[in-house]
């Protein structure tokens, strides 16, 4: 199976799950989870990585966690070799611990952070010989739950030193506070009647993107565009590229932007809007030539060549040079198109 792309930036959010090799236990006893816990605390401390949420299953864990550095492959090399060096120690074992790589899948935090907490908070329920309990009963098992990070959101007794538990629950009420505390255990019983599991993972994109269409191009712009991926070998790339506008809704927002009543005059060769036109050459080569050739994006528009769009670009970047309005204009068209 093709492995995902490692996509890293300070001030990126991860979920992050690992499972144990041929999905056995990766803990032996509680003093193991003791372990894993002390390890943990102790990594994101030397690497300056926020953890926001954690739960640990029998046979694999969950992490959400905002690493402050791009080094998300460094935290997590250290993190799990020290673990698997520990467990094998004390077990007097050797061999691997886990199953091949952990899995990160990135994510829009400000759209999906809450959402991915109450996932990874309701795991302790969503296993086989809990599926026809009463919604009362498995809160209260997830309530009991020792080794997840659920108990410090809705009570600060409970609180790890080594957790962050302020970034969830103010995207609630503002704060961290009871009346927070509160809205979140209500959030995350909402979620135990539903198939969270599902809803989750048919929104990762490309093994890799959890968010919205404008946050996964501008990703795709900034961190996997320029990398060299053989999408043959690669499928999941593809995902990532999305669908792109076409030329008539680029058109439409070139018009909007120019006070244009008729979208059909930015096609013309010879258009009354010359420096409109212009713009929406640049726009469609840009953003379309991740999907087309150059000759196919010009045959859209009033069948010019492929080297005339890029003549086109070369003098709109010289006019920008002198026109702060017209490039300010263009950035906003660019940040509409990729926030389709």
């Amino acid at each position: 199976m093709a492995r995902p792309i490692r996509i890293e930036y300070p001030g990126a959010w991860y979920h992050i799950t690992c499972r144990g090799n041929e999905q056995r236990s990766i803990f032996a006893d509680d003093h193991d989870r003791e372990g894993f816990l002390k390890i943990l605390a102790e990594t994101v401390d030397l690497y300056e990585v926020e953890l926001h949420c954690y739960v640990l299953m029998s046979n694999h864990f969950h992490l959400v966690v905002k690493t402050r550095q791009a080094n998300l492959q460094k935290f997590m090399q250290r993190f799990n070799t020290s673990y698997t060096v520990y467990f094998n120690r004390k077990h007097r074992r050797s061999g691997h611990v886990y199953q091949g790589r952990y899995k990160a899948i990135l994510i829009q935090a400000d759209e999906y952070l809450l959402e991915i907490s109450r996932y990874v908070h309701l795991n302790p329920v969503r296993i086989k010989k809990y599926s026809k309990l009463r919604i009362e009963d498995k809160l209260a098992i997830i309530k009991k739950y020792s080794w997840s990070s659920y108990a410090g959101y809705i009570n600060v007794s409970n609180r790890g030193a080594f957790v962050n538990y302020e970034m969830v629950l103010q995207m609630l009420s503002g704060s961290d506070d009871r009346k927070s505390r509160k809205a979140y255990a209500q959030f995350v019983l909402d979620g135990i009647a539903r198939d969270m599991k599902k809803r989750f993972w048919e929104k990762v994109r490309g093994q890799a993107i959890i968010g919205t269409q404008g946050f996964i191009d501008t990703i795709y712009e900034k961190y996997v565009k320029h990398k060299r991926i053989d999408e043959r070998e690669q499928p999941w790339a593809k995902q990532l590229r999305g669908k792109p506008m076409t030329t008539q809704e680029i058109a439409e927002k070139v018009a909007e932007m120019f006070s244009i009543a008729d979208t059909k005059e930015l096609y013309q060769k010879r258009s009354p809007h010359r420096k409109a036109r212009a713009v929406l050459l640049e726009l469609c080569r840009r953003h379309l030539a991740k999907h087309m050739s150059l000759a196919q994006i010009g045959k859209q528009l009033g069948n010019i060549s492929g080297a005339a769009l890029v003549l086109n670009g070369r003098r709109l970047e010289t006019d920008l040079q002198n026109n702060k309005k017209l490039k300010k204009q263009i950035e906003r068209l660019v940040k509409g198109i990729y926030c389709k």
